[in-house]
């Protein structure tokens, strides 16, 4: 996948696991402690320092409170900016249930007491309101808190709701307040990606056929190359945005899970978009 580092908790058949995964060049992780149902870590980039919980509660209710004691005993020892984030497989209010059974506060109790204990802080989100459907059934079951000294140091973070595609559960976005800056322009390079668009055989036969020798065949197929890329196979990543976008405002429309034939189609046209992005991000990390 062209990431340097990682650290795993292995799944228990088909439940549970977790991945980190990150590129040390850019940040420094160390293992502070684990569990079947979380991965603590400490993360230092520059001079800024934080602790951060992935977590994926047990679906079992009396399991997942090894979670909940997990929590207390990290929340002890932090004494700056913590962020846990994650599947908890809980809810914590009425509101973030739709359809099922009834809301049964006995239930969320415990991942209450959790919060209140650990003086973390729901961090709100964007987009859609419910993160896993299934059967009918719709809840806010991941999601992303902090303490109060994470909301001091990233008084600008947020996290977003991202469309789901595959999965039963929609993936979280969390943004800090860092911010990237894109490089300046780039030499011709010609991208594996376009031999997967179905124009781009004719075009490429077309444009060196203008030439009447090598070096103008190769000048006039560098030209066409470019204008064809610009328009009419455009940016991916500004196109996979786009793409996304339509998808999240048809989910908001439809109540969030609706299969309507429109939304099918921005589904496929993602997947194409997803694929032709990764083979660039390959040719770009130089891997064979």
């Amino acid at each position: 996948m062209g990431i340097e580092d990682d650290l795993v908790v292995d799944a228990v058949g088909f439940s549970g696991g977790i991945w980190l995964l990150w590129n040390s060049s850019y940040i420094s992780i160390e293992e502070k402690d684990r569990s079947s149902q979380h991965l603590h870590v400490s993360v230092e980039q520059g001079t800024t320092k934080w602790m951060f919980t992935a977590v994926y509660g047990n679906p079992a209710l009396i399991q997942r409170r090894g979670l909940w004691t997990s929590m207390r005993d990290i929340a002890e020892d932090i004494a700056g900016p913590w962020l846990v984030a994650g599947d908890f497989n809980s809810i914590l209010c009425a509101a973030e249930k739709l359809g099922g059974a009834p809301f049964d506060a006995s239930r969320v109790r415990d991942f209450q007491d959790c919060v209140l204990d650990t003086g973390l802080i729901d961090m709100g989100f964007s987009g859609p309101p419910f993160t896993w459907f299934h059967a009918g059934k719709k809840e806010r079951l991941d999601r992303g808190m902090a303490n109060a000294t994470w909301h001091s140091a990233f008084p600008e973070s947020s996290v977003q709701h991202l469309p789901k595609i595959k999965s039963d559960h929609r993936p979280l976005l969390i943004h800090t307040n860092a911010s990237y800056q894109p490089a300046g322009p780039k030499p011709y390079r010609f991208l594996a990606a376009w031999l997967m668009h179905e124009d781009f055989k004719g075009m490429a036969e077309q444009a060196w056929s203008q030439g009447t020798y090598l070096k103008s065949s190769i000048e006039a197929f560098t030209t066409a190359t470019k204008a064809w890329n610009h328009h009419t196979f455009g940016h991916v990543i500004r196109r996979k945005n786009s793409l996304l976008a339509k998808i999240e405002r048809l989910e908001m429309a439809g109540g969030g899970d609706s299969d309507t034939p429109r939304l099918k189609q921005y589904r496929q046209e993602l997947e194409d978009t997803l694929l032709q992005e990764a083979i660039l991000w390959c040719q770009k990390s130089r891997l064979d």
